[in-house]
């Protein structure tokens, strides 16, 4: 499968830009105060650490960035780790790290919970770790273990790495001279400590095809969105990024569609929606529908039809 033609993913300069608006789509709730919040916190734990882990979720290898990563981590060796590659589509995963690498990105795919890619992840923190000792070399500074630290917004895996990352070596080195008070380290090798909370990252939701796409892999609260919208624009974004999920389901595939195969019928004979719309987001979750990927590479900001 070639690669999509098309722009290349746009940067999102500041999270004050005015959001484009989408009649129809649905919204997705959010807080600017918790934002702040989560970019402050945030802030203060980069300042303790040499070298990040951003991780995404693979399904939404552009969605789910947080377009300030950069700004936030500055000049520090980082590296970019698409989880939850079993979910998602292999051939669209392999291109989005060719993308990414063309930008000059140290980027790896794995699966956190198989361990799958963890071998060419401990690779490229080895080589970023370097780059760090490097630095603290070209300093005059005493050599000493590389302080990481993974971020990422909420549910993309965050402390599945970890624990695949530190295995059964969990011992904290804990407060130590010149650190915030308070603040644990896992040993995770002699050359290597990581900050023991994920650092999280806030979704950016004001746009509403970043906001569906979110919410459809269940990265945000399910009080937050309407579950029979969110399902329903989910079969016209599906049927341009993922097609072969709604071969099963009709043509074309809907969420009604869905409900009559699956037997979720009313009185009168009427597909009972609600219940369609629960079970739809749950099996599309678990990939029990089968691997998508939902951003595509030069296409990431595809324009959604609404659903028939």
């Amino acid at each position: 499968m070639a690669e999509p033609r098309g722009k290349r993913p746009r940067e999102i300069e500041s999270d004050t830009e005015e959001p484009t608006p989408f009649h129809g789509m649905p919204r997705v709730q959010w807080f600017p105060g918790h934002i702040a919040k989560a970019t402050k916190i945030l802030q203060e734990q980069v300042k303790l650490v040499d070298m990040v882990l951003e991780l995404v979720d693979a399904r939404l290898p552009y969605s789910s960035r947080f377009p300030r990563t950069r700004e936030l981590i500055g000049d520090r060796p980082r590296a970019l780790i698409l989880n939850k590659r079993d979910l998602s589509d292999p051939i669209l995963t392999d291109a989005w790290i060719a993308r990414y690498r063309e930008e000059g990105v140290p980027v790896v795919a794995v699966d956190s919970r198989s361990g799958q890619g963890f071998s060419a992840l401990n690779q490229v923190i080895a080589a970023q770790g370097k780059k760090v000792q490097e630095r603290m070399a070209a300093r005059g500074r005493l050599p000493r273990a590389v302080r990481l630290m993974i971020v990422g917004m909420p549910n993309v895996g965050k402390s599945s790495l970890i624990n695949r990352l530190v295995r059964t070596s969990k011992a904290r080195t804990g407060d130590r001279p010149g650190v915030t008070r308070g603040t644990h380290w896992i040993r995770i090798s002699k050359d290597l400590e990581l900050l023991d909370t994920p650092g999280i990252i806030p979704p950016k939701l004001d746009d509403p095809r970043v906001a569906l796409r979110i919410a459809m892999v269940g990265s945000v609260s399910t009080e937050s969105y309407d579950a029979l919208e969110v399902a329903r624009w989910s079969f016209p974004l599906l049927d341009l990024t993922a097609s072969s999920v709604l071969a099963p389901w009709g043509h074309p595939a809907t969420l009604e569609t869905f409900a009559r195969k699956r037997g979720m019928l009313l009185p009168g004979d009427r597909p009972d929606l609600g219940r369609a719309s629960r079970t739809w987001l749950a099996d599309l979750r678990t990939g029990a529908l089968g691997p998508f990927t939902l951003d595509l590479p030069g296409q990431a900001e595809l324009e959604i039809p609404s659903p028939t």
